[in-house]
């Protein structure tokens, strides 16, 4: 399959960079790309709603979701989240979840394929994958070969690879767009004489843009290996469907014992 094609070209045996990418958005230039990626996530999250929303190793504090009640953060020991898991085996039950973000968790994943699959497992069919990431042919892109930062390790993996991965596991593109097309200075006269750029390239949409936004949605289950070790579920997040199938098992007994009578 194409999705297990690339996983060992992914892995990487390396430590993981969450917390790395974290500092990082607290330099000045990780608060300009901030302030992009909260706009875009901010628009579309407003769309989602349900009873949970999951973000895994969120590098910025959420952007919540509005109609959604819970929001439950998992990821690495070294960031401030709700639950702290491995990437590969997250303690949240199948078919749990109304919507999962992934902010750049591919982007420095030890193993993006892990984390695509974990996520797609936990998602209730109809629910949503919300998923932002860096583009390796943009501004943003380039960019990070000429600095020392953390941005030199990530995978950088095309929107259009993603989208096939997400097919395999069920999911269909519904949306992608895109943001920080203008490149991060550190000049403020310099940032806001390219605002209106900013602006007109993000109402057409351009594919050009230095970060973008892939939101799916689960039409079918996807597949995932059967595992021994029981998962944690949060607050039952499993949906309720054992009395629907009691009422339809009772209605074909019934059903049965009138055409015995007749």
């Amino acid at each position: 399959m194409t999705f297990q094609r690339f996983s060992d070209f992914l892995s990487r045996p390396c430590k993981p960079l969450a917390e790395p990418l974290a500092r990082w958005f607290l330099t000045e230039r990780g608060q300009q790309l901030e302030r992009m990626e909260r706009e875009l996530l901010a628009a579309q999250l407003t769309r989602h709603f349900g009873s949970y929303i999951v973000y895994y190793n969120p590098p910025m504090p959420i952007v919540t979701a509005p109609k959604i009640r819970r929001h439950i953060s998992l990821g690495d020991l070294q960031l401030d989240v709700d639950v702290h898991c491995a990437e590969h085996k997250w303690p949240i039950a199948a078919d749990a979840v109304d919507a999962v973000v992934l902010q750049h968790s591919l982007d420095f994943a030890v193993s993006p394929h892990d984390v695509l699959r974990e996520a797609a497992h936990c998602i209730r069919p109809g629910g949503h994958l919300i998923i932002v990431g860096v583009q390796a042919w943009s501004l943003f892109g380039l960019y990070r070969h000429c600095t020392g930062s953390v941005w030199k390790h990530a995978h950088c993996l095309a929107p259009a690879r993603i989208t096939d991965w997400l097919g395999v596991l069920g999911f269909r593109l519904e949306k992608r767009s895109f943001t920080a097309y203008r490149p991060l200075l550190n000049s403020s006269l310099m940032q806001s004489k390219l605002e209106s750029f900013e602006r007109y390239a993000q109402r057409k949409n351009l594919p050009m843009g230095g970060c973008y936004m892939l939101v799916a949605r689960k039409m079918v289950h996807g597949m995932h290996p059967q595992s021994h070790s029981v998962k944690l579920s949060v607050q039952k997040l499993r949906p309720n469907v054992v009395a629907a199938r009691a009422s339809h098992s009772k209605h074909i007994k019934h059903s049965e014992e009138h055409d015995r009578s007749s």
